[in-house]
């Protein structure tokens, strides 16, 4: 009781996002597993509100599952919300965040991204990977075609 008390008023002091009840300790872990799937995001974007509160343990993970949220979210305030928490084994494998994946937004990400983007979208690359792209594309609506209530 004294932990669903705290988690309370923790969750007022910061004004966060509504969200399902955590464990202690265990935060959403044991509600959704390892399943963050697009529909169990929906399920809980019909009961909390396009914006929720997943506790992962002792992380907070803000949802935003509405694409006008997530456009504000990743356009508009992408400075605030690019750049992905670290800690120490991300530092020991990626040495310090040094890496495209982890790399807090900043003049280091930039200069990753210019390297990574340029060599991949050359027209000489787009070419060559042109006609496997649209196969996917293709199997992918012939697949929603075949069975439409799989892609809700």
């Amino acid at each position: 009781v004294l932990a669903i008390v705290i988690s309370k008023l923790r969750g007022k002091r910061f004004n966060l996002p509504p969200g399902p009840l955590p464990v202690p300790i265990f935060g959403n872990w044991l509600q959704v597993g390892d399943d963050l799937n697009h529909r169990n995001l929906t399920d809980l974007a019909k009961k909390f509100g396009d914006i929720f509160l997943l506790r992962m343990g002792q992380r907070n993970l803000v949802v935003v599952s509405s694409p006008e949220l997530a456009k504000e979210v990743l356009h508009t305030q992408g400075v605030e919300f690019g750049s992905r928490t670290r800690n120490v084994v991300f530092d020991i494998f990626t040495g310090k965040g040094q890496d495209m994946v982890f790399t807090v937004y900043g003049e280091h990400w930039r200069k990753m991204r210019r390297i990574m983007t340029v060599p991949f979208f050359t027209n000489k690359v787009v070419q060559q990977y042109r006609q496997g792209w649209e196969n996917e594309v293709d199997e992918v609506v012939a697949d929603v075609k075949k069975n439409p209530e799989s892609a809700k």
